[in-house]
């Protein structure tokens, strides 16, 4: 879940950024939601390659999705990440940038991209760059927050923002992480303009009590709200979810 390796103008790069990142204690931790792992599992096939890109320490989702395919590669710009990857048994590799990937044309089955594309300076050309890498017909599913999400829509009404990267987004955007932001129809867009014939795009992970209470309850989770979320994803997903097919 990083990005690629440009250099900032301060001197130092993302990578080095992610490898900071990597390297807190404890180490960091993404949980996909139900629909997306779902969606990961569906796409996951026996004989399948698997490319990972933006494969982080490889602790969340990787594990399953490695038990039921026949090959999973994951690729990093954090050498950190990449390591801690390794050090799970998982088959990991540094890159420089997610639009130069290191593998030949309709090599992969299925590719991942979790949380990425809002972290690259052009994820367009990642993309692009994805597709490339996919066999005819191969998936990538991808995932994305929602910056059309009901929450963020009111925080800029009252004058805030948050970028949603760290816990500092919100005291801090103007040194978050997330620097792409995507709703449904500009991720479908982008998709498509990468090359991409068929994309599906949701939106999951919605929430309203929470919100409003600041404690976790069980109302934004509700069929009913689980059920209009889907109706107007824009609005109530809190985190986009693509099926991508080349």
């Amino acid at each position: 879940m990083t990005l690629d390796a440009t250099t900032t103008a301060g001197g130092s790069s993302t990578a080095d950024y992610y490898d900071r990142y990597w390297s807190a204690d404890p180490t960091p931790h993404y949980e996909p939601g139900h629909e997306l792992a779902a969606l990961l599992a569906s796409n996951a096939d026996p004989e399948d390659r698997v490319l990972d890109v933006g494969c982080g320490a490889g602790n969340s989702y990787a594990r399953p999705i490695v038990e039921r395919v026949a090959s999973y590669t994951g690729v990093d710009a954090s050498a950190t990440a990449v390591e801690l990857a390794r050090s799970a048994g998982l088959d990991a590799t540094v890159i420089d940038d997610a639009a130069s990937l290191p593998f030949p044309d309709d090599h992969f089955d299925l590719a991942i991209c979790v949380e990425v594309f809002e972290h690259l300076f052009e994820p367009h050309r990642a993309a692009a760059e994805i597709r490339r890498v996919l066999r005819p017909g191969g998936r990538l599913v991808a995932s994305t927050p929602n910056s059309l999400y009901w929450r963020l829509r009111l925080d800029l009404l009252l004058g805030r923002w948050n970028p949603l990267g760290d816990e500092l987004g919100g005291e801090q955007p103007w040194r978050d992480p997330h620097i792409r932001f995507f709703g449904p129809e500009t991720l479908t867009r982008m998709l498509r303009s990468a090359g991409f014939g068929q994309v599906e795009v949701g939106a999951h992970g919605g929430r309203l009590l929470d919100h409003l209470t600041g404690r976790p309850t069980d109302f934004g989770q509700s069929h009913l709200y689980r059920a209009v979320e889907r109706r107007f994803p824009a609005l109530l997903g809190a985190t986009l979810h693509a099926l991508a097919v080349k």
